[in-house]
C-alpha cells in the first residue's frame, strides 16, 4: 500500500504538462500530413493513368483502318447434343447438374463429365482424420 501512496505522491508533484500537448500535436499533424500526402499521390496515379488512357485511345482511333464490307456469315453448324452422364443409382439430378455445372465454370467447358459415382470409404471419415492430426501435431 505504501509503494501505491508513493506513486500517487510522486505523480501529484508535476504540475508542468506542457510536453504533452506538443506530442499530441505533433503526432496529429503528422498523420494527417501523411494521410493528405498520400491522397494526393493517388489522385496523382489515376490523373497519369486516365491520361495514358486517352492517348492510347487516340493512338489506336487513329491508325484503325475503315472496316471493309463483311461478307455473308457461314451457316452455324448444328450443336450436337451432349452424351448422357451415367450417375450411381441413388445420386439425384440436381446434384449431377450442379456437379457438371461447377466443372464447366472451372475449366471454361473444356472438359465434360462423363460419369459420377460415390468414394469408397476407407477407414475413419474425413472429421475423423482432421481430429487425429489437429490433436498430435507439435506445438
Amino acid at each position: 500500500m505504501s509503494l501505491y501512496l508513493l506513486a500517487a505522491s510522486k505523480l501529484s508533484e508535476v504540475t508542468d504538462h506542457s510536453d504533452i500537448g506538443v506530442v499530441v500535436a505533433t503526432g496529429l499533424i503528422l498523420v494527417f500530413g501523411v494521410l493528405i500526402l498520400l491522397y494526393l499521390l493517388i489522385t496523382l496515379e489515376g490523373v497519369i493513368f486516365s491520361f495514358l488512357d486517352k492517348n492510347k485511345k487516340r493512338k489506336t482511333g487513329a491508325t484503325q483502318k475503315p472496316a471493309a464490307p463483311q461478307k455473308a456469315a457461314a451457316p452455324k453448324p448444328k450443336a450436337t447434343p451432349a452424351p448422357a452422364i451415367k450417375a450411381e443409382q441413388g445420386i439425384p439430378g440436381e446434384v449431377v447438374a450442379a456437379i457438371s455445372a461447377a466443372i464447366a465454370c472451372m475449366d471454361g467447358g473444356r472438359y465434360s463429365v462423363r460419369s459420377i459415382a460415390r468414394a469408397q470409404k476407407k477407414g475413419r471419415n474425413v472429421w475423423s482424420d482432421a481430429a487425429v492430426a489437429s490433436y498430435t501435431q507439435p506445438f
